[in-house]
């Protein structure tokens, strides 16, 4: 069995883990952390795989879902890690997935880093992936054979993911906001309050845009007043297009 573990607030991580899906070639068990829902405890053979697929937000994975991989638990199970990110870097997102599945009782087997739309500067590495991405990914998972060995991957073997403290923008709703609490049900961290779905609690929001995608009035964006200069800034160190990076 092939259990595909994901967290995708904007729709890219999941598509980059359907493709692998599609051609890995095994039955498969799929669950977005996005949901609380699907947050569920896993216990994994050798026999199975597990397809670990992770956004990429300042050089790390979501500190909620470092958390949460305390749900799976291996045994000497093969792993393949998926770090999607925004066309900056993905800095130590690989090897910090690495190495903490490896103390849940994984052996790490491959490895991708692969370019998305970024989730707060949209206009960087608009439209990915492509099709061409993920077919590069379609590639990278046929290719994946036994016998199996652990991969090395890149990294800062000392990385820290507690200094990375978040991102100083939050989406907020404006007029068009129809109190349909779609927002709230979508965010991941209970940062939007349902009794005033037009704020955000910035202690809460990891920036992920769940909230963004799925409003169905387009009601929440980013509206700090430093956001456009902050876009503009990011896009001119950031723009130059990246390729997918696979690890065999």
């Amino acid at each position: 069995m092939l259990y595909d573990v994901h967290f995708s607030a904007r729709g890219t991580t999941e598509s980059y883990a359907e493709a692998f899906v599609k051609a890995f070639g095994k039955d498969t068990l799929s669950f977005n952390w996005l949901r609380k829902t699907e947050r569920k405890a896993l216990s994994l053979s050798s026999d199975d795989t597990l397809l670990f697929s992770m956004p990429v937000y300042g050089g790390y994975i979501p500190h909620v879902c470092e958390e949460l991989i305390s749900l799976l638990n291996g045994d000497d199970t093969p792993a393949v890690i998926v770090a999607v990110y925004g066309n900056r870097h993905y800095d130590n997102a690989l090897i910090e997935m690495k190495d903490l599945l490896s103390r849940r009782g994984f052996i790490v087997i491959a490895a991708a880093a692969v370019v998305a739309e970024h989730s707060i500067f949209p206009t960087v590495a608009t439209g990915r992936p492509t099709e061409g991405d993920l077919g590069e990914m379609r590639s990278f998972a046929s290719s994946i054979k036994p016998p199996y060995k652990e991969v090395s991957v890149p990294g800062n073997p000392d990385w820290d993911s507690s200094t990375f403290h978040g991102t100083p923008f939050h989406p907020t709703a404006d007029d068009r906001c129809r109190y349909c609490l779609v927002c709230v049900s979508s965010c991941p961290t209970g940062a939007i309050d349902p009794d005033d779905p037009k704020a955000t609690d910035t202690s809460l929001c990891i920036s992920c845009g769940a909230c963004i995608r799925l409003c169905p009035y387009n009601a929440r964006l980013h509206r700090a007043e430093a956001y456009e200069d902050a876009r503009k800034g990011f896009e001119e160190r950031c723009g130059k297009r990246r390729e997918n990076e696979f690890f065999l």
